[in-house]
């Protein structure tokens, strides 16, 4: 019989393992994202609100936009305390942006944002929410969004639901030991699927140390985002960049003459 995921999930915070290797792990991901967001925020009017960056992770993402755009303003909103920690020990180690960087604590949906804001940020957050919950996310980032302002949104991958063999994405070192991260997807339904995520730490060629965790996503391709955030009156700006990164605008207000 083929090895099932757990179909239910608790309200646990299922990052609270992934947070300890996060960074390390992302090191391959974030050398192809971190040199194209400059560009793609390069038009931003910071002076129209406020930057929301949704689901930050650990930080990278936002200092990413705080060093982008120096005079913006950012939300940061992360759901996850372990995850946050992180952040916010970055922050607390760049004085020069505690000033105009807020961490909220919480989902974007339960974070009660105002517009106007100048940009969004999504980077790997569309797949954490089901399509009835992407409805509400398109929304509210349409409804946050300024006139001309941006939307900066990555596609994850797959974009479909299928089994994904367990393969090793990242391997980095640090000091004197050697970590590994692991990958697994096994579909739940029609709509879902689990990534279980394993990482390990040796020294030389000794396991120190193995965690596991689970994460449950529901995989969305490119067309059907573009289509999604047409629904909430956002346009495509863009073609896909770099790591499946898209540019959705809010058009501007047509003014009467």
């Amino acid at each position: 019989m083929p090895e099932q995921p757990m179909p239910e999930h608790t309200n646990a915070d299922t990052y609270s393992v992934t947070a300890e290797f996060y960074d390390l792990m992302a090191t391959p991901y974030w050398a192809q994202v971190d040199p194209l967001l400059p560009d793609l925020l390069a038009e931003v009017d910071t002076l129209a609100g406020p930057v929301v960056d949704i689901g930050a992770g650990t930080g990278l993402s936002t200092m990413a936009v705080a060093d982008a755009l120096p005079d913006a303003e950012i939300i940061a909103v992360e759901p996850s305390g372990a995850m946050r920690a992180v952040l916010m020990s970055r922050l607390a180690a760049r004085k020069d942006l505690r000033e105009r960087i807020t961490v909220l604590p919480s989902g974007f949906l339960d974070a009660g944002l105002a517009g106007p804001c100048a940009a969004v940020v999504a980077l790997g957050v569309l797949g954490h929410f089901d399509g009835l919950a992407r409805a509400r996310v398109w929304t509210a980032i349409a409804d946050l969004l300024a006139p001309g302002a941006l939307a900066v949104v990555e596609v994850q991958q797959p974009g479909q639901v299928v089994e994904v063999s367990e393969r090793c994405y990242t391997r980095a070192r640090a000091g004197a030991l050697r970590y590994e991260g692991w990958s697994r997807a096994l579909p739940v339904d029609d709509e879902s699927l689990i990534w279980r995520m394993t990482y390990r730490a040796y020294r030389d060629t000794e396991l120190l140390r193995e965690h596991r965790t689970e994460h449950q996503v529901w995989p969305v391709p490119a067309d059907r985002v573009v289509a999604e955030a047409a629904a909430a009156g956002l346009t495509a700006r863009s073609a896909e960049v770099g790591p499946g990164l898209l540019c959705f605008g809010r058009p501007e207000v047509a003014h009467a003459y």
